[in-house]
């Protein structure tokens, strides 16, 4: 790296770096992991742990699965560990695991929820390195929606081959220039499959932005291609 490219990361760092927003607006579409590479960790678990309704989802979403029958559990996108923690203390009998493409998340959930430490990996939840219906239950939280169309369908094929019984998501709706306004709920249905629970998220900040989904995998389903999953927005005029 020469000392002009050198000068100018220092400068982005010190200005738009310092700001959330600023960074994943400059950075976040280019290269996704390379930014929670950046911002994951210690830095993403202060700003997360600060927002007080961002714990309260989490425990809503926590109680939510408590309510479902399984015994294997698997986190796409699991972060530093604050659902699995969750779910795992309203669960102790469940065995769960977690996949995160972001290694200081992983790291910082090594501090934050120790026993992470075997049950996850590094991994791109385009390529999951389970075997097929490896879990119970797979789980996304704000993984998808951040995910162009086509990559957003391969998470999803993956998520239902390693599942044997239910897909949960926590994926809020809104376009913005990191958010591409997928309804899960309606692509599910639109697949036939058996929509357990659909509702709005009631202690987040903007509740008409959420959506917590249950979908029941159907019995005996064979594998499934791009064209059988048919990703839908949330709303008509999105795209």
């Amino acid at each position: 790296m020469n000392i002009i490219t050198k000068a100018l990361r220092k400068v982005y760092y010190m200005t738009i770096g310092k700001s959330p927003v600023l960074d994943r607006l400059f950075r976040y579409r280019g290269n996704p992991r390379d930014y929670w590479a950046k911002r994951g960790g210690q830095t993403y678990f202060e700003e997360q742990e600060a927002v007080q309704d961002r714990s309260q989802r989490s425990l809503f979403i926590a109680n939510e699965m408590a309510q479902l029958k399984f015994e294997s559990f698997l986190e796409v996108g699991c972060g530093y560990g604050k659902q699995l923690q969750n779910i795992k203390i309203l669960k102790p009998e469940m065995s769960f695991a977690g996949c995160d493409f972001s290694r200081p998340q992983l790291l910082k959930g090594f501090e934050y929820f120790p026993a992470m430490q075997k049950r996850v990996v590094e991994a791109d939840a385009e390529f999951l390195p389970f075997k097929d219906k490896s879990f119970d239950v797979v789980m996304s939280s704000a993984v998808i929606l951040h995910n162009e169309y086509r990559k957003a369908q391969r998470i999803i094929l993956e998520m239902i081959r390693v599942s044997r019984k239910f897909l949960v998501h926590n994926e809020d709706t809104d376009v913005t220039f990191s958010r591409y306004g997928y309804d899960l709920t309606k692509t599910y249905l639109a697949m036939n499959f058996r929509i357990v629970t659909s509702k709005q998220i009631p202690c987040s900040q903007n509740p008409e932005h959420t959506q917590f989904t249950v979908a029941e995998i159907p019995l005996n389903m064979e594998r499934l291609h791009h064209e059988d999953v048919p990703l839908c927005y949330h709303k008509t005029d999105a795209r």
